[in-house]
């Protein structure tokens, strides 16, 4: 099993300080993954390849037991990976 890293640049996790930026969690792929506070900061389209809330078109979403919540509003919908999806970010991040 993998070690959880930024999705964007592989840096592992770490614990920021609590007044400085958070780790951001997003949904790509069907699959929970985390932006590294840098990458938001150093990149503005970090956003870009992240799913979005069908109902509100938030990025704000978690993978919670096969659902994906919307953090903004609270949408539920289901978890689906595709085959291909999940190549392309395993190739993207390096993984």
């Amino acid at each position: 099993m993998n070690d959880p890293a930024c999705w964007l640049c592989g840096r592992p996790t770490y614990d920021p300080g609590k007044k400085d930026l958070q780790w951001s969690r997003g949904v790509a792929g069907g699959r929970q993954v985390l932006i590294c506070p840098a990458c938001q900061v150093e990149r503005p389209d970090w956003q870009d390849g992240l799913e979005r809330c069908v109902a509100c078109g938030s990025v704000r979403l978690s993978v919670m037991l096969g659902e994906v919540v919307c953090r903004a509003c609270g949408h539920e919908g289901s978890a689906r990976a595709e085959v291909s999806e999940l190549d392309d970010l395993i190739t993207f991040t390096g993984a």
